[in-house]
């Protein structure tokens, strides 16, 4: 990795001072291969490389702690081991991939581990399009668009990368078996978790930058495209996965839950987003994933509320020290609807729900962070308002009741076809940490056909013309929450002679049913963890919604809550808290 002080600094790193909290190591299963993992990477392996570009610099140690600011306050990261060396750490090493690229290229604190749009336009000036970060393979909208090897200014260069700066979207190759064209002779015939005969069958609907019918990266080659928001690598500590027959807990890693543990993922992100078909050595998997492991970040200040860590003894426990300490307390009990304690709390190896009664009905409490939020001792109206929003927010998404309906991979499984009460925290129901303990990703309508035929009364949120689309026809009936029939050759069970009749759903992005060929899959996607949210602009998986503000209004329509004026305004201010 060059270090030249002379090159330009790529988005604030003159000043990445963050620390690493060495987790306890795990020999990773360098063997593990996923499935439909090694044509992705050929095909990546092959894609075009910007030569003449920099390749930044990043900083020689990594500090405990540190605080970035963000659009609402500060975001920190804390990390309890103390500082680490990034030279010779596979996290920070360019050296297991064969573009330059390394984790932290996309992956970055000030970001909550993450990256968005302000920061990639902040490296694309800083280094005139030269990062290491606008390689073509998944910066640009696909990797031969007009434009993606173009050199600054061209102003195809940023016209080819329109998902990338526009939503802070990556793209994602994946296996995508085209069952109306041949069949391919190789491992490319099956979807990315191995199955050569999915339920499904799909077609492209609509191919706004030419990628999806591209003869190397499209359907025609067994391959589709999705633009995804990358997950932040922080807070991975409470990603369990745990595939011990008596003990299924498991909580998603990716978007689409395609990758069944964190050693598995760190080496397919380096074969597809590194363009190497060389797996990493396993020292190189194993310091990434504990570094990962080891790191805590959240909001710790709000410029209007003050501090939220409760350094002032304001009665907050915010912040990542705080969301590092709640880690670690103990508990033992199995995890089951049975076990609550007196306290109302759900245990299941250190993972924790709290739980309180409502109405009679016990329902998810998502954390406790402002419970006791008091206002400042100083005459500062501005500051104690602010407070007094946040707590609200927290008591709504807390313990604001609501009918959940029509959510797969909710409600179908728990049996509650005609709907449920619950909170924002049934789903985000790490307590504290705000992901699910359900472990199944869910469908919500977000730029899908959620809403068609039956389903007509469920809001979904419209698709917009700068992502594809792609149908997928199921046997009527195998989608959960779904008919839209349709007569047509591309359904299951036709004939030369004659069409059948299927369930036509169409999404910009199929989800988890793409990873495994389900129809009851397709539109799943992770509930992720939702701390540091404030830094990680725009959300959802596409980018989909640029505010709180909007992902707010969305579930308020989804699920008619009925939320008024001040009541969508607290709770976006607890969420840009968290």
């Amino acid at each position: 990795m060059q270090r030249s002080k002379k090159q330009a600094i790529l988005c604030l790193v003159f000043v990445f001072t963050v620390g690493l909290a060495v987790a306890s190591a795990r020999s990773p299963a360098v063997s593990h291969r996923t499935p439909g993992m090694a044509v992705i990477a050929r095909v990546a392996h092959n894609g075009p490389v910007l030569k003449e570009i920099l390749r930044g610099e990043i900083p020689e140690t990594i500090e405990q702690q540190v605080t970035f600011g963000d659009p609402t306050g500060r975001i920190s990261t804390y990390q309890p081991e103390g500082q680490t060396t990034t030279v010779g750490q596979g996290f920070f090493s360019s050296d297991i991939t064969t573009n330059g690229r390394t984790c932290f290229t996309c992956h970055q604190p000030q970001n909550g581990w993450a990256i968005s749009p302000p920061q990639i336009f902040a490296q694309f000036l800083l280094t005139r399009g030269q990062s290491i970060l606008f390689q073509p393979i998944d910066a640009a909208d696909c990797p031969n668009s007009p434009g993606a090897t173009a050199r600054f200014p061209d102003s195809r260069f940023v016209r080819a990368r329109s998902q990338l700066f526009k939503h802070g979207n990556f793209r994602i190759s994946l296996n995508a078996p085209n069952p109306l064209g041949p069949p391919a002779p190789d491992e490319s015939h099956m979807t990315f978790g191995g199955n050569t005969d999915p339920e499904w069958v799909l077609t492209v609907v609509y191919d706004p930058f030419g990628c999806q019918l591209d003869p190397e990266h499209g359907l025609p080659a067994n391959l589709i495209s999705v633009y995804r928001r990358p997950l932040p690598s922080a807070n991975v500590a409470f990603l369990r996965r745990d595939h011990a027959e008596d003990n299924p807990a498991k909580f998603d890693i990716m978007w689409d839950a395609r990758e069944p543990d964190l050693e598995t993922q760190f080496i397919n992100a380096t074969l597809f987003h590194g363009q190497t078909t060389v797996e990493p050595d396993e020292a190189s998997v194993t310091q990434g994933v504990q570094f990962q492991s080891g790191m805590f970040t959240a909001q710790s200040y709000d410029y209007w509320a003050g501090d939220l860590t409760g350094s002032d003894r304001s009665g907050a426990i915010g912040g990542p020290m705080n969301l590092y300490d709640w880690r670690q307390e103990d508990s033992s009990s199995p995890c089951s609807s049975d076990s609550s304690s007196p306290s109302g709390e759900l245990e299941c190896d250190g993972i924790k729900i709290k739980q309180i009664l409502l109405d009679g009905t016990r329902v998810n409490m998502g954390t406790d962070l402002y419970d006791e939020f008091a206002p400042p001792t100083t005459h500062n109206r501005k500051r104690q308002a602010r407070r007094e929003s946040i707590a609200r927010g927290e008591s709504l998404f807390d313990s604001k009741v609501f009918i959940i309906s029509k959510v797969a991979g909710l409600n179908d499984i728990k049996g509650s076809f005609d709907g449920e009460s619950g909170t924002c925290s049934t789903c985000h129901s790490n307590m504290n940490v705000l992901n699910d303990t359900a472990g199944d990703p869910k469908r919500l309508g977000i730029f899908d056909n959620s809403n068609a035929g039956v389903n007509s009364d469920v809001n979904v949120m419209p698709w917009t013309p700068d992502f594809p689309r792609f149908a997928f026809y199921c046997e009527t009936g195998s989608i959960p929450f779904f008919s839209n029939p349709v007569t047509s050759p591309n359904c299951p069970g036709s004939t030369p002679d004659q069409n059948a009749t299927c369930d036509e759903f169409i999404t910009t992005d199929p989800g988890k049913g793409l990873i495994t060929g389900l129809c009851q899959d397709l539109g799943k996607m992770k509930v992720p963890i939702l701390r540091g949210l404030a830094a990680r602009a725009p959300y959802f998986h596409g980018g989909n919604s640029a505010t709180l503000m909007d992902v707010v209004n969305f579930y308020d329509q989804r699920f008619n809550i009925r939320l008024d004026r001040q009541e969508k305004k607290d709770l976006v201010n607890y969420l840009n808290s968290l």
